[in-house]
Order: C-alpha cells, then structure tokens, then sequence
C-alpha cells in the first residue's frame, strides 16, 4: 500500500493536469454556476487547497453527474487524500463515462493496488508503468506495481520491475527500500522451504551459522558451521568462516586456532584468496614477515582485486624500511580503490613516517571518514537483515 505521503506529494505534481481539466469543462459547460466552480476548483489547485477543490468538483457534479473529467479530478483527489475506496468508486464512474479517459484508469490502478485488488491493478499499472514517461507518476506505478507483485507465486517479474525501478531512478530511497522488502521476503520464503523440506542438511546448518553470525553469537555460528561440515566436509568457506569468528571472539591462542582452520580451508579450497589474505595477516600480526609476503602475494596472484592484499605487502615493505617502495604500493592501490579505508591509514603512517605532515593529517581525515561511513552502513546492514531474515517465524536448529 502507498503511504499518504507518498500519494500527496504525487498528487501535488498534478495539479497542472487537474486545473486543465477544469478549463477544459469550461469549454463546453453552461456558462454560469459550472464556470464558477470550475474558476474556484482552479485556484484551489493552484493553491494547493486540495480538500476546497474537491468541495467545487463535488458541486460540478451536483450540477452534470455525466463530467467525466470532474469525476476523474475527484477521484485523483480522492486518491491523493487517502480515501481509496472513495476514490475507485469515483474512478469507475468516470470510465463508465468515457471508457477512454486514461487518467481514471491509471488512477483507479492506483486506487486498486491499496486496496490489495491486484488481481485488477495489475493489468491497468503494467500499461502504464510501460507507457508512462519517466517522472514522477511512472514512479509511483511501478512502486504500486511493486507492491502488488510481491505476493505473486512468479517472483521474475517482480524482480524485473525492481530492477528497472533502480535504472530509472538511481538511489531514489522508496525504491531501494521496497526492492530491499522485496529480496528480504524471497530469503525469508527460500529459508523457510529449505528448512521444512531439509531440516537435517548442511544447508540448514550452514544458513543458521550465516544468522547467528549477523547476531554476533560467535559460539552458536562456530557450532552450526561445524555440524555443516560433519554432514560434508568438502563444504568450502566454511573453516575460513570458523577461523574468522575465532578472531572475532579473542579467544586464547586464537591465531592458531585460526590458521589451523585456514590451513583446512586451503586443503578443500586451494584457490581461496581471501584465506591467503587471513593467514598472511596472522603472520603478519606475529611480525613473521618472511612468512606473511609470499601469502600476501599468492593471495595478490588469486584475486588481483583484492586490495588488502596490495596493502599488506606495503605493510611489509614499510617495516624492512623502504618507505617510496610502500608510497607507490599504497598511491596505486588508493587509485584503485579509493574506499578501501586500510589503505590511506597505512599511507598516512608512511607519510608520518617520511615526516609529511600534511599528507598524514590528510590522509588520516579520509580514514576515519571511511571507517564512520562503514560503520553506520554495517548497522543498517545488520538491522534489515534480522529484521527479514526470522521474519517467517521459523526456529533455528539449536
């Protein structure tokens, strides 16, 4: 269902359409009382006075219960006011009218969708989410159509809608909120076949361990990807997994416990970057660099776009002394990869370390403005996934 607001805001950006309907009436109505209330309905909209409108478009029809166009510019306020009913009543009487009268139809597509009558929103809000152009009513049909299409047994189309939804206004927040709805309910709705249909899988296992792991309950995520593994021991990610929440946790002796979990990681998946990168960073974190560099290299050599990896062997460059050689390392990868935080945070213990002064402060601005931005975006991450993901109500195994 569209939000009030929502509906406003839209129906505020039609007051030009809605005000030429009204000069249009005067073309053809009888001079006297329908002009009057055609020039006050007019004034309202310029206004914005949408409720003193309405009152004139009830009286125009007081007067020609047959004005398709007063019907129509009633039920649009009708719509834009949140009284949908109303609104496809009205909407109906105006197609009853004049069958071709196009913004009645989209309207009453629009009215049909609050209603949860998709079954006949559809059809109206797919022509003209198609026909529309791009703006703000076409928005709102496809937000509308969104909605609609959510419940539908076929999630391609609706996936497609979202899709198209996204190309056509980039970063526009309602859009991004009802796709982010949409793809929460598809995980909620597979998570929740997968364990009816296969409570004793890995898959079940591994999903609860991905779940209690967003919960941060390092304990309950380690033993749900261990049970994962017992069922099949071939399952990649899952010891790297395992080893990165020992690190999470601090645990006592836990860069061994890790690396003897990365080590098994490396054995069922050997062209695993990112376990390269995670034991290169436990050496490193014992000062053993002779051990760190050839697996921050190998880790370089698997993945060329893994970033921390270029900023580790600069790490290691920076500690046997050759600060130019980590510069131009920490300078490409900044290039590169201007978001990744880690690397202007050792570029500025580099300039620090040449004594650039301002080149360190600068680039230590940029780090903690990386870091805040990540942090804040980890969060909202975080809320909306275990906001969807439980959603259904299904228990994790235990």
């Amino acid at each position: 269902m569209q939000s009030g607001w929502m509906r406003r805001s839209t129906l505020l950006g039609f007051t030009a359409f809605l005000g030429a309907s009204c000069f249009l009436l005067g073309q053809s109505a009888p001079p006297d009382p329908l002009q009057q209330h055609m020039a006050m309905a007019e004034q309202s909209l310029r206004a914005g006075d949408l409720a003193g409108a309405e009152r004139e478009y009830r009286e125009i029809l007081k007067l020609d219960q047959e004005n398709s166009l007063a019907s129509t510019g009633l039920g649009i306020l009708l719509y834009g006011s949140g009284r949908t009913e109303e609104a496809s009543e009205t909407l109906q009487r105006a197609l009853s009218i004049d069958p071709g009268a196009k913004r009645a139809e989209l309207f009453l597509g629009l009215s049909e969708a609050d209603l949860r009558e998709c079954s006949k929103a559809i059809p109206i809000l797919s022509k003209y989410f198609e026909s529309e152009p791009t703006g703000k009513l076409q928005r709102l049909t496809g937000l509308a159509l969104l909605g609609c299409d959510a419940s539908a047994s076929d999630p391609l189309p609706t996936l497609q809608i979202a899709e198209r939804l996204k190309q056509l206004y980039p970063g526009d927040p309602d859009v991004l909120y009802e796709s982010a709805e949409l793809y929460t309910r598809l995980w909620s709705e597979s998570a929740s076949e997968l364990m009816a249909k296969h409570p004793d899988s890995y898959r079940v296992h591994q999903l609860a361990g991905e779940v209690y792991e967003a919960q941060n309950n390092y304990d309950q995520a380690i033993r749900e990807y261990s049970l994962a593994l017992q069922n099949n021991p071939k399952l990649p990610t899952m010891h790297y997994r395992i080893g990165q929440l020992y690190l999470h946790q601090g645990a006592e002796e836990v860069d061994e416990k890790a690396m003897n979990e990365f080590r098994q990681e490396k054995a069922i998946n050997p062209d695993s970057a990112v376990t390269d990168l995670a034991m290169a960073d436990i050496e490193m974190h014992r000062h053993n660099l002779e051990k760190a560099k050839p697996l921050y290299e190998e880790a370089a050599r698997l993945d060329p776009s893994l970033a921390d990896a270029g900023v580790g062997l600069a790490r290691i460059l920076f500690e046997e002394h050759e600060p130019e050689a980590a510069e131009r390392q920490l300078r490409a990868v900044v290039a590169e990869y201007p978001e990744n935080a880690e690397a202007h945070y050792v570029l500025m213990l580099v300039f620090r370390g040449e004594k650039k002064i301002q080149d360190a402060a600068t680039e230590m601005a940029t780090f903690n403005r990386l870091q805040t931005e990540k942090a804040q975006t980890f969060q909202s991450k975080m809320n909306a996934l275990m906001n969807g993901k439980l959603a259904t109500g299904e228990a994790l195994p235990k």
